[in-house]
């Protein structure tokens, strides 16, 4: 069975196999909207068009300003909500190919010469948990996308927490990065090859959309 993988669908897994099965390769539940979520949604769309459209920001978006003005000011050609894709060969696909192995869509990216700089905005209360492991996967798919690109430039923007994650790539990181996302990968395709999807019981399986029925930890 081949596997189209993303920043998101590798830590849905290693959070619990179970739970990616069901509703990521089975489809049997499907991931509610929450009133966090759908606030997610509006920030991200009220960013990408005042920055790619100069569209003011709504009435209860405006305290998040001082947070992405800077991103307007930026030069380069830019970028919002780019898709991008990879083959298992690190080469660059189209989105939607029937051999692609890793998608992502970066909130912004601005490309000036060879330097990226790329941010993902985030609406969570707390930057504690903050994982910049998503920054290297777009860096990396960034660099592969665009071949003069020989740095890039990574933030973590908690609009609500109002704390700012930094992380900086180079060209000669790739070998690295791309060994361990192809590590994590094939940790989801073993469990594919031998149907192991056991269940790793957590706080958050109040969350989980699994029922019951399917899952002994509901």
């Amino acid at each position: 069975m081949a596997l189209a993988h993303s920043y998101s669908s590798v830590k849905d897994f290693e959070g619990c196999p179970r739970r990616y099965h069901e509703v990521r390769i089975l489809k049997k539940f499907k991931s509610q909207d929450t009133a966090a979520t759908l606030y997610g949604t509006a920030v991200h769309k009220a960013f990408e068009d005042y920055i790619r459209d100069g569209t003011p920001l709504p009435e209860q978006f405006k305290m998040f300003e001082l947070f992405v003005a800077p991103l307007r000011q930026i030069k380069g050609d830019v970028l919002c909500e780019q898709k991008m894709a990879i083959r298992a060969d690190f080469t660059p696909c189209d989105f939607f190919d029937k051999d692609v192995w890793f998608r992502g869509v970066p909130d912004f990216l601005a490309i000036s010469k060879t330097k990226a700089r790329v941010a993902d905005y985030k609406t969570g209360k707390s930057a504690r948990f903050a994982d910049p492991d998503q920054l290297e996967l777009m860096a990396a798919m960034i660099m592969a996308h665009y071949p003069q690109v020989q740095v890039v430039s990574g933030i973590l923007l908690f609009v609500v927490a109002a704390k700012v994650v930094k992380a900086e790539y180079k060209r000669s990181d790739l070998p690295t990065i791309w060994s361990k996302w192809a590590g994590r990968a094939s940790m989801i395709e073993s469990a594919v090859e031998h149907g192991a999807w056991g269940a790793k019981p957590s706080p958050l399986c109040r969350f989980c959309p699994v029922t019951n029925e399917a899952c002994e930890h509901r």
